[in-house]
């Protein structure tokens, strides 16, 4: 005779029916799946590109931190962690954006002899501010914050000059390869404050300070340097 074995409710108890789904899908009563967490590096870029969007469609003044988190999938917290203040988010993403157009430039012109660099160069520099018009004009924006409010101003201040000292060594670089005893510094601090100026004329005149105007300022600047530095190395004077 068949025998059916009859389990009382006491034997069904929560925990054994618990237990033996672990055993069958091989997992421990409690066990949860942990899900890692992301590294600090890859926090800090979803910041920063979500701060680039924030900041582009509300402008310094305008963006706000707990939106920037929003955007990036984390807590105002967590922007906080990695960074001081809006300004300092801003500074980091100035520079870093600064830096990837000096790259930029100099791929267009590696391998090239000075004559051909300092064309292609001004060339280059026009087209990457042409196509990021808003950009460059969210830092126009936070150099006159920077006037005005002395935080903003030590922020706008680092990165500033940091970005003046990344270009020295860069075209300091370059000179060394064409073979021209440039003043780096000057050539550097003069680039920096010919292309505000630029993106500042092209976005009231666009259509007298167009690309091809831009690119030739940028242009007559390095033949300029370049100029001077043979001037001088052939023992010129301005006495």
């Amino acid at each position: 005779m068949l025998e059916v074995c009859v389990l009382s409710p006491t034997v069904l108890s929560i925990p054994w029916v618990l237990n033996t789904v672990s055993i069958v899908t091989g997992s421990r009563q409690g066990e949860v799946t942990a899900t890692a967490r992301p590294g600090r590096d890859v926090v800090r870029a979803r910041i920063l590109e979500a701060a680039a969007d924030e900041f582009a469609e509300q402008g310094f003044a305008g963006a706000r931190l707990a939106e920037i988190a929003r955007r990036a999938g984390f807590t105002k917290g967590a922007v906080y962690s990695n960074f001081e203040s809006k300004q300092d988010l801003f500074a980091e993403l100035f520079a870093q954006r600064s830096l990837d157009l000096a790259g930029r430039v100099l791929a267009e012109i590696a391998g090239l002899d000075l004559a051909h660099a300092v064309g292609k160069g001004g060339a280059a520099v026009a087209s990457a501010l042409i196509a990021d018009t808003e950009w460059s004009l969210l830092v126009l924006e936070f150099g006159v914050q920077a006037v005005r409010d002395p935080n903003i101003k030590q922020a706008y201040l680092r990165e500033r000059r940091h970005l003046r000292g990344r270009l020295v060594e860069l075209i300091a670089d370059r000179a060394r390869e064409w073979g021209v005893d440039l003043d780096v510094r000057t050539t550097a601090l003069s680039l920096t404050a010919l292309i505000s100026g630029l993106v500042l004329e092209h976005t009231v005149d666009p259509d007298e300070v167009d690309q091809q105007a831009m690119g030739a300022a940028v242009t007559a600047l390095f033949a300029g340097a370049v100029a001077r530095a043979s001037f001088d190395s052939a023992g010129g004077s301005n006495e």
